[in-house]
Order: C-alpha cells, then sequence, then structure tokens
C-alpha cells in the first residue's frame, strides 16, 4: 500500500463544521434553557440625554471665477470721404464786341478860374478845441497902486457859447477914498470863435471912463485879411497877421497854447497893432487869498518905451493870469493880484 493520503478525506474545515452541527443540535434535542445575561438592571441603568446637535457652520463657497470676456472684433474703420476736385469754372465763351463808331473829340471844358487868395485865411471853428479849456471863468483881483495899498477891484469873466463862440469882459473900479479921484470904470471887451488854434477875435473895445472920446475900438476881418482900429475921431485899416489877439483876449489864449510854445504874438489895444515877444522869467509861487499857487512869469518890454507887461500863469488853472502887473511910461506900477477864482 501506498503512503499517500487519500484524496476523499474531508477538510478540517469542514470536519470542524460537522462537530458544531451535532453540538447543537445535541443541546437542543436535550432542553438545556439557555438565558441570556440582562444587560438593562436597575444597578446598571444609564440615563442618555439628547443634546441637539450644533449646527455646522456653512461652508463658504468660493466665489465664483469671472466669466471669460469674449473678445469684440475691432470696429471697422470707415474711411473719411474724400472731396471730389471741383472742375474750374469754364469762362463762357467771349462774345464779339461789336464795333462802336468812331465820335468825334469833344472839347475839353474851360479850365475854372483860380479862386482868390485871401490875405489871411478865416481860421474853421473846433468845438472839440474849445473843450479843452475852461467854458465859463471868473476872476476877481485886488487892485494895487505903487507903494501903497488896495486901490480897487478888477473882474474878469470869460464864458464860451454853444456855437464855439466866446466873449471875454475885463472891468476895473477905484474903492474907497482913490474913487474921489479916480472916476469911472474902466471897460474891455472881446469876442470871437474859438479855432483850430485857440481864440479868434472878431472885436475889441476898451473905454476909459464916461468919455467916449477916450474909446478904443478894433475890428478883425478875417476874410478879407484887414484889421480896422478906431481910436477917438482916428480910422486906420492894417494887414491882419495870423494869430492875432487882442489886449484881453491874449491872457487866455494860454488855455490852448502854452506861453513856453509860442513866445511871439501879434496884439492890438484899438491903437496900435504890434508884434510883442515875450520873455520867460522863471516859476515862482504866490501867497494869494486862494492860497499858494504855483506860476510861470512872463514879461514883454516895449522897444519905444512905452512900459512893461508882467503876466503870472498858473499851470495847475491851465495857465489863467492870477497876477498882472502894469509898468508905465514914468514907472508908476499897477498890480492886479487873485482875490477869488471860479473855473469850469
Amino acid at each position: 500500500m501506498s503512503n499517500k493520503p487519500s484524496r476523499y478525506l474531508p477538510s478540517p474545515r469542514l470536519l470542524l463544521a460537522l462537530v458544531f452541527s451535532l453540538l447543537l443540535h445535541v443541546i437542543l434535542l436535550s432542553g438545556v434553557n439557555l438565558e441570556l445575561p440582562d444587560f438593562m438592571s436597575e444597578h446598571d441603568r444609564i440615563d442618555v440625554a439628547l443634546v441637539p446637535l450644533a449646527k455646522p457652520k456653512p461652508v463658504e463657497k468660493p466665489p465664483a471665477p469671472p466669466r471669460p470676456v469674449k473678445p469684440q472684433p475691432p470696429r471697422p474703420v470707415r474711411p473719411k470721404p474724400v472731396a471730389k476736385p471741383v472742375p474750374p469754372p469754364q469762362e463762357a465763351p467771349k462774345q464779339q464786341e461789336e464795333p462802336v463808331a468812331a465820335q468825334p473829340p469833344q472839347p475839353a471844358p474851360p479850365p475854372e478860374p483860380p479862386p482868390e487868395a485871401a490875405a489871411t485865411p478865416a481860421p474853421e471853428v473846433e468845438e472839440s478845441l474849445a473843450a479843452r479849456g475852461f467854458r465859463h471863468v471868473e476872476i476877481e483881483y485886488r487892485v494895487f497902486r505903487g507903494k501903497g495899498g488896495s486901490i480897487g477891484v478888477a473882474k474878469h469873466e470869460y464864458r464860451v457859447g454853444g456855437e464855439g463862440t466866446y466873449s471875454i469882459t475885463g472891468t476895473a473900479e477905484a474903492s474907497g477914498l482913490v474913487s474921489l479921484f479916480i472916476r469911472g470904470k474902466y471897460a474891455q471887451h472881446s469876442e470871437g470863435m474859438v479855432g483850430p488854434r485857440g481864440l479868434v477875435p472878431s472885436n475889441f473895445s476898451y473905454q476909459r471912463g464916461d468919455n467916449p472920446a477916450k474909446s478904443q475900438k478894433a475890428s478883425f476881418d478875417w476874410q478879407a485879411g484887414m484889421l480896422t482900429l478906431e481910436y477917438g475921431q482916428q480910422r486906420e485899416t492894417v494887414p491882419l497877421l495870423e494869430g492875432a489877439q487882442d489886449q484881453l483876449s491874449f491872457m487866455y489864449q494860454f488855455m490852448f497854447v502854452p506861453p513856453l510854445e509860442q513866445m511871439q504874438l501879434a496884439i492890438t489895444n484899438g491903437k496900435r497893432f504890434r508884434t510883442y515877444a515875450y520873455h520867460f522869467d522863471g516859476e515862482e509861487t504866490l501867497k494869494t487869498d486862494i492860497g499858494d499857487v504855483r506860476t510861470l512869469r512872463i514879461s514883454k518890454h516895449d522897444s519905444d518905451g512905452e512900459g512893461k507887461l508882467e503876466l503870472w500863469l498858473a499851470p495847475d488853472y491851465r495857465y489863467l493870469p492870477v497876477k498882472i502887473s502894469q509898468t508905465e511910461k514914468d514907472g508908476t506900477v499897477t498890480e492886479q493880484l487873485v482875490k477869488q477864482l471860479k473855473a469850469e
């Protein structure tokens, strides 16, 4: 016989299962009562309480990823319209001009005779120039004679009219005891127009006292260029010079032409007509009833010993005369010093 085990013998697991099955049948058939231990006895009771579970924290959702932006296709650029070249205008076909019949030459008009030239042209009125000076001036002077005190009062009134005319009136009258020896008024009057170079007198008169024989007059005829002088019973006509003044108007002419700009003036007093040269004697501040006045001093000397005239002109008042001094042939000095001044 061979020592190899038989291949029909059961495996150990199968044998163990059979033994267990037999034991179980024996127990069941023998009526053995088997009890399981009581795990829920009174002494061994365990109280159990139900505790609500904490709500779990919500899990934060991660932010949603940004949506991909779809690239937009570039907008097509429209080409700017190109201005079409404008064709040059076509010239209309020239029409053939019809021949014009030749006309006989007309005789030339006869030349106009040249206008007669006046000796001295009449100056034109210029309203804008009148606005440069004062339109109304009133000056009152204290009159002094020799080394004594005041002997009287003198007044000047200058006025410009609406049509470019002007008028100047000057009067002087003795006062106090002097009036017993010097009677009557000394009155002067000048009138005319305002031209491009200032005052253009047309008439001047000078009256001393009440005696008509002592009156002096001057008439300016600018169209004819002649000046007529009247003194008492005498009458004379002389050529008129450009820019001529009378002995009252020339003192207000400096409002338009400053004294240092024109130092020669042709002046008449109704008795004579001469050209006078003035001299600049410097600047001086006068103490007057209207305050300290800054002045320019000018003077004229007569070559025939007629006398001397001095003027103190105030630049702050458009060169109005604030002091007048007249030296006569015998050396007597008469002065007029401003007392009141109104200008507008």
